[in-house]
């Protein structure tokens, strides 16, 4: 066997020898070091995005998240590149917010390249410097074509933060068996006798949507809502008349979000009960026996306390900027802004895309809400003032105090 293999590495090398020699210059040399070839240079085309959204958003059994990865998947095969969307929790501990701070000093490589964000945590993501400013970086015809609120939210000192997309708002739902229109003010509300749910909030609520509401309404006009007496006194006389009125719901202590208090319209148990536009929009189908309105105010003014979310950039590479702006510009367009938010049962941010939705009553009514709409006022962050409104409204609502008793004790506390 060794001296058959020393013959057949002796023909081997002869053969080697053989084929150098030749004279045909068409041959190119086989044995180019690899090295040599000019390496792959790293451009958009090989690159992955990495997308952070709500759970809400980005689960396979969440409504919209199909006409979602339509947009994502379309845009994958137009650049060759991969989309990795990533399903976070929505605030709170190991929420959005919380996964970007904690992630950034200690595995910057690990941030994604987009986030969606809540409409009131983009402030603080600015300041934590998360966020990369986006003048410049998008048509101003998105902009210019989304409502006021959400103008207000996408900026932070003037300068483009965030280009929001959805939004929702807390709002009446009536039985017109009970009322023929929709109840404006809180005279109409006393004088149906009917049973009004609302959320006030747990031990540990501060402000509800309702509460706050309530509250505004009953400022008077010209005053600062910061602090104001007069309102806190009108707002639980008013909810002193519902409870000695047989018109508190008797749940009303435990209702902590519409969510619960719109079940209890849907059982037929509140004739009056506040809800959310997306409750209304996923639930449409078995709302035939109501009919929707503005939250009651003392004065009788509608008001809409829009709550939502916004596409934020967090890489400062270039290269992937131009990417992630792609993605974003696509996915906030207006046709597949109006066609995931239907599905979703949100409402777009955009008015272009709103129109798109078929023409009904609710429509017309979100247009306009939301066209009027505005933020959680900054009073609001005084967490003294809240906890003092919140514990005066649920002793009154409970019967345990009058509404002057309540009154005192919460001015004395803030």
């Amino acid at each position: 066997m060794r001296l058959l293999s020393l013959f057949l590495t002796s023909v081997f090398i002869l053969l080697l020898v053989g084929c150098a020699s030749s004279p045909t210059p068409e041959v190119a040399p086989t044995e180019t070091p690899a090295p040599t070839l000019p390496a792959p240079q790293a451009t958009p085309e090989a690159t992955t995005i990495t997308i952070w959204l709500p759970d809400w958003m980005a689960m396979p059994d969440a409504p919209g998240y199909e006409a979602l990865m339509e947009t994502i998947a379309a845009f994958e095969q137009e650049k060759g590149i991969d989309v990795n969307v990533i399903p976070r929790l929505p605030s709170g501990k190991d929420g959005m917010l919380d996964a970007l701070s904690i992630t950034k000093p200690v595995a910057p490589s690990q941030l994604p390249d987009i986030v969606a964000l809540p409409f009131q945590d983009v402030p603080t993501a600015v300041d934590s410097d998360l966020l990369q400013p986006l003048t410049d970086l998008f048509p101003e015809n998105i902009l210019e074509d989304s409502y006021p609120f959400a103008q207000q939210a996408g900026k932070v000192d003037d300068v483009w933060m965030a280009i929001p997309f959805a939004a929702n708002f807390e709002h009446l739902s009536f039985q017109p068996a009970v009322l023929s229109e929709p109840p404006v003010n809180w005279e109409i509300v006393l004088a149906s006798g009917s049973k009004y749910a609302f959320a006030v909030g747990g031990p540990d609520s501060v402000w509800t949507d309702a509460l706050l509401l309530h509250y505004l309404s009953a400022v008077p006009s010209g005053e600062s809502p910061d602090r104001n007496g007069k309102a806190l006194k009108t707002q639980l006389a008013f909810y002193e008349a519902l409870y000695q009125g047989g018109q508190v719901d008797e749940s009303i202590l435990q209702i902590d979000d519409p969510k619960s208090s719109w079940e209890r319209a849907l059982q037929g148990a509140a004739p009056l009960a506040e809800t959310t536009a997306h409750l209304w929009l996923a639930q449409r189908g078995e709302t035939t026996f109501l009919r929707f309105g503005p939250t009651p105010s003392a004065d009788g003014q509608a008001r809409y306390l829009i709550h939502g979310w916004a596409y934020a950039l967090i890489t400062a590479d270039e290269n992937r900027q131009a990417l992630a702006v792609d993605l974003i510009n696509r996915l906030v367009s207006v046709q597949t802004l109006a066609d995931w938010s239907y599905q979703s049962f949100v409402l777009p941010v955009r008015r272009s895309s709103l129109k798109q939705w078929p023409a009904d009553d609710f429509r017309a009514f979100s247009d306009e809400a939301l066209e009027e709409g505005f933020l959680m006022p900054a009073f609001t962050q005084d967490e003294k003032m809240a906890r003092a409104v919140h514990q005066a409204a649920q002793s009154v609502l409970s019967g345990e105090k009058s509404a002057d008793e309540a009154w005192q004790e919460a001015i004395n506390a803030w």
